[in-house]
């Protein structure tokens, strides 16, 4: 199967199973009135097709983006705590996980690995997979953080009340499970979008010379992956649209100043 047709099942298992999918993260893991969770007890499903088989540990961010180096980690801003790469997964089963995922992965690393960005850009079509792949990691963040329970880091002190409730309703202000809820399915519905083209623009391609690996991410607003084994850095906005290129490379980069600088 093409890479195309391959997206295609992705996009049609996510679509048909959406319902069991979020049904079973607000049972399993969204905190009830008594704060006490409501555990499907124990089971778990893929999130891309609901399948109770062959659970697998599906990486968010991509082992070979890191270099698989078990150390690296990044910082979670509610709480300040460390999380590394390499143990930040969410269920997958096997087929969506080794066939689907798998291949989209190897497409994105092939073509990384073919492409000189100053010799020609990314075609069309290679840019909205691009933005698929980058969607797909924003939608694995969204389960993750509401599968993550709330602990203080050591500086901040331990907070028993808050330790039931996930990361991402301790994110909201008012702590609405109601607004996570409807993050996921809008992260859903988004790598369900058979076209990009009305989000190129909102994808800034780098050529970079930087060594190290360079991530940050805002939950439903942008990533940046910095990738120094193709020399390549890429910046999207998840829900923000630019009249062109241009634009959206200045906004880019102003953001990756105040980060570097910070």
């Amino acid at each position: 199967m093409t890479i195309n047709s391959k997206l295609l099942l992705l996009r049609t298992k996510v679509r048909n199973n959406s319902k069991v999918i979020i049904d079973h993260i607000i049972q399993s893991q969204i905190i009830s009135k008594n704060n006490q969770a409501n555990r499907n007890d124990g089971k778990e499903v893929c999130i891309f097709c609901g399948s109770l088989e062959q659970i697998t540990k599906e990486h968010v961010i991509p082992r070979w983006t890191f270099e698989k180096c078990t150390e690296k980690y990044f910082i979670t801003d509610v709480n300040g705590r460390r999380q590394t790469y390499n143990r930040t997964t969410v269920p997958a089963c096997a087929n969506c996980n080794n066939d689907l995922l798998g291949c989209l992965e190897n497409y994105v690393t092939d073509l990384f690995k073919a492409t000189d960005l100053s010799k020609s850009p990314f075609s069309n079509n290679e840019i909205q997979n691009i933005i698929r792949w980058l969607e797909i990691i924003e939608y694995k963040f969204q389960v993750l953080e509401v599968r993550r329970k709330f602990i203080s880091s050591k500086s901040n002190g331990y907070i028993p009340y808050l330790t039931d409730f996930p990361i991402s309703i301790i994110r909201e202000k008012k702590g609405s499970s109601i607004k996570v809820v409807s993050e996921i399915r809008r992260s859903q519905k988004q790598i369900t979008v058979k076209s990009k083209s009305r989000n190129t623009n909102s994808l800034v391609v780098f050529k970079t010379k930087n060594t190290s690996f360079y991530f940050f991410h805002n939950m439903n607003e942008f990533i940046f992956l910095e990738l120094p084994r193709y020399k390549i850095a890429l910046f999207y906005f998840f829900n923000k649209s630019f009249e062109n290129e241009f634009d959206a490379y200045n906004t880019a980069m102003k953001i990756i100043t105040d980060v570097y600088d910070s």
